[in-house]
């Protein structure tokens, strides 16, 4: 009776690894067209590429490879048995063949490949929302992040050094405007700060900015409240450096020759790239008494992406995102972003201005282009992934000054329907709201009472729809607000 169950059992064990064994087989190769395709859709691709390298990755190369392996042997007048079946070598050659186009996809650009599969996984979905086409997507997107997660994990991440140890809990306050309320909103913090820099930013004299240790004392001493001390550390930050565009394009075995970005040394050269700017604010936050965190992560920002060849390029690149460091300072028991590369943008005459937008930024709006290494960074209740993060409208926290949000499209790329692609913006506030594609025609606009709608007819190819806003729809000057990339074949 014992040798019957035992051998019922293995019986069972065999059939169970056989089974598993062939389904590799179909699974793998799926799992290599899911790749292709997500990537031709990333690039408005023709999809018949993507099923031309599924076809070869299964059954093309593979039963080409037996049949051929076959031929061979039968040449040969070989008549040893094999020691594999003609299933089980087939199973083996067509893992071999796709794990040679994964392994090659993962080691030339691990990056892309993934950041495809997280944006546009999908794909074969668009135009569907009913819940089962809800629920594959999310088990497409779900799989994808997993990924997305190890190759962000074992990649860069340690390029600009590790963030200070994030809080242990969401700290209170850090929910979305409500925007039924009648009045343009305004964050308890101060936020958005006039674009003036502090009047001792401007007085303070070269006797006082000997060192690091001595420009903190000096704002120390004259200013008492925590918040403005940090809004003066911030500004003499912006106003004193220059971003380093050069160091800020090298890549590979040239970084070894890029300037030291500790803080010390960025004060002294008055040039950095957003390491820098961070170190040495979190170095002057720490001689003036403040608790200044250095923060390490990802951002996305298409008019940020520096070295970008065209439009095109520089939005690609902003959806897969670039390593950056920012800071968040602690007042009142209460945690506030700070990110002072990003208040330093130079003027077309080579000037420098000064912005206040991500100076106590709310994280809500913070997060829109900015994503921690550490979830708990991120200083909100329901922290996202990377792949929310990717697939989420690419928008600037102006969005939120203006108290505008962008209802449809939810994605930071998508495919026009039939040539076009509506836009539908909730504008409480009465704000000026406008949309052009990059290199093309405005988009046609239809204001309601607390919504705009735009739509934006797309040429065939994939083109930027940029958004532009003002407090005031008769303003001469709109800010951009944010971007969306368009499929249209």
């Amino acid at each position: 009776m014992v040798r019957r169950v035992l051998r019922i059992v293995g019986w069972l064990i065999r059939k169970t690894l056989y089974v598993t064994w062939v389904a590799l087989m179909i699974a793998t190769p799926l799992v290599g067209f899911w790749l292709a395709s997500s990537l031709a859709a990333f690039d408005n691709a023709s999809q018949w590429i993507a099923l031309a390298v599924g076809l070869l990755l299964f059954p093309i190369v593979p039963v080409g490879w037996e049949l051929f392996s076959a031929w061979r042997r039968a040449r040969r007048g070989a008549t040893n048995k094999p020691i594999l079946t003609r299933l089980d070598r087939l199973v083996l050659r067509t893992l071999l063949v796709n794990g040679a186009f994964l392994g090659a996809m993962m080691w030339r650009a691990p990056h892309t490949a993934f950041r495809a599969l997280a944006v546009r996984g999908d794909w074969m979905l668009d135009g569907y929302d009913g819940e089962l086409a809800s629920q594959a997507r999310g088990v497409l997107l779900s799989f994808a992040d997993r990924f997305e997660h190890r190759v962000h994990d074992a990649g860069d991440a340690t390029t600009y050094g590790t963030s200070t140890a994030p809080p242990p809990e969401p700290q209170p306050g850090a929910t979305i405007y409500d925007l039924a309320r009648p009045i343009q909103p305004k964050d308890p913090n101060g936020w958005p700060l006039p674009a003036e820099p502090d009047a001792l930013v401007t007085a303070i004299p070269d006797s006082a900015q000997t060192s690091v240790a001595a420009v903190g004392k000096f704002f120390a001493e004259r200013i008492s409240d925590k918040r403005m001390l940090a809004k003066a550390l911030h500004d003499y930050v912006v106003l004193r450096l220059h971003y380093d565009t050069p160091t800020s394009l090298l890549t590979g075995a040239a970084l070894a020759t890029r300037p030291s970005q500790q803080a010390d040394d960025v004060f002294a050269a008055r040039t950095g790239v957003c390491e820098g700017y961070a170190r040495l604010m979190q170095a002057l936050g720490q001689a003036a008494g403040l608790e200044m965190a250095y923060i390490t992560g990802y951002i996305r920002d298409a008019h940020r992406n520096a070295g970008a060849a065209t439009t095109d390029d520089a939005i690609k690149a902003a959806l897969e995102g670039n390593l950056h460091a920012w800071n968040a300072v602690k007042i009142d028991g209460q945690w506030l972003f700070v990110d002072a590369t990003w208040d330093d943008p130079a003027s077309d005459d080579g000037t420098q201005t000064l912005s206040e937008t991500y100076l106590f930024t709310p994280p809500r709006w913070f997060g829109l282009d900015h994503h921690p290494m550490e979830d708990a960074w991120q200083l909100l209740p329901n922290p996202i992934g990377i792949g929310d993060f990717s697939r989420q409208p690419l928008l600037s926290p102006t969005i939120g000054e203006l108290g505008l949000v962008l209802e449809e499209p939810n994605r930071s790329q998508v495919t026009a329907d039939n040539g076009a692609v509506h836009l539908e913006i909730g504008n409480p506030f009465g704000a000026g709201v406008v949309a052009q594609i990059v290199g093309g025609e405005a988009c046609g606009d239809r204001a309601h009472d607390v919504r705009v709608e735009l739509a934006c007819i797309v040429p065939p190819g994939q083109h930027e729809i940029e958004l532009f806003g003002a407090k005031d729809a008769a303003a001469h000057t709109y800010q951009y607000v944010g971007s969306i990339m368009v499929n249209d074949r």
